[in-house]
């Protein structure tokens, strides 16, 4: 009876080899051996902010800043165009708003010509 016998059975797949990502092209064992469990550092650059990840306290710490300061003209000028900005956005989310309420009444009014 060749039928009890399930054809869908789970096959057991072979354990996989730890890849290397790393641009020496070692195995991940010899990779971790030469170089240590902590080869490379994590940063990242916010603006003219460099942050270090410290991977010993898990977290990220300052490590200065890149290329030269704000000087506070600068500032100035920046949060003066910010402002404009905010209220060139703020007039036209009041446009947006009035003709959305035009287009509810006339949308309405149309549906109550037809209906009526």
């Amino acid at each position: 009876m060749s039928f009890l016998r399930s054809s869908f059975s789970i096959r057991k797949t072979k354990p996989r080899k730890a890849v290397s990502r790393s641009p020496l092209k070692l195995p991940a064992e010899e990779l971790a051996r030469e170089l240590g469990p902590q080869y490379q550092t994590i940063d990242a650059r916010i603006g003219n902010q460099k942050m270090v990840f410290d991977i010993t306290q898990g977290d990220w710490v300052a490590d200065g800043t890149v290329g030269p300061a704000v000087s506070s003209r600068e500032m100035g000028k920046l949060e003066k165009k910010k402002r404009e900005l905010e209220d060139d956005n703020n007039l036209l989310r009041t446009k947006l708003d009035i003709l959305l309420e035009m287009l509810a009444e006339v949308t309405a009014e149309h549906d109550l010509r037809r209906t009526g």
